[in-house]
């Protein structure tokens, strides 16, 4: 994503963030949205990949870091489209020998290893 899409869209996310803020009274302590608050963690995900801080990123929303990094974390224990995957040791060595398996690794650094391509194709749907 360019410079100039981040801090538009950053701008947009502030805006969005203020008219929460001024519905709620202004006050200390307003809820934001679900649906807003979902954008802003779909936001810092880019941000982040493009090696931002939590604290620049809480600034150009007008947000405190440290509530930036609760939605974050919030975000990754409800549900922000992880599923829940079970890692069960082998039954022993395989009859036949597997196929060539591609290998992902992620932006974080985060490794797959043995799927077909069917398979990867697949991860990659669900994980967007």
């Amino acid at each position: 994503m360019s410079d100039d899409a981040i801090e538009k869209g950053g701008e947009q996310l502030h805006d969005d963030l203020e008219r929460e803020r001024d519905a709620a009274g202004g006050r200390h302590g307003w809820r934001c949205s679900a649906g807003v608050r979902a954008h802003v963690i779909a936001y810092v995900v880019t941000c982040v990949e493009e090696g931002e801080s939590h604290t620049r990123i809480a600034k150009r929303l007008g947000i405190a870091q440290p509530t930036l990094s609760r939605w974050i974390r919030e975000g990754a224990t409800g549900d922000a489209g992880f599923r829940a995957v079970a890692i069960i040791p082998s039954a022993g060595p395989l009859a036949t020998p597997l196929p060539p398996s591609l290998r992902l690794r992620t932006p974080r650094g985060f490794v797959v290893e043995g799927l077909d391509a069917e398979l990867l194709v697949s991860l990659l749907q669900v994980l967007g």
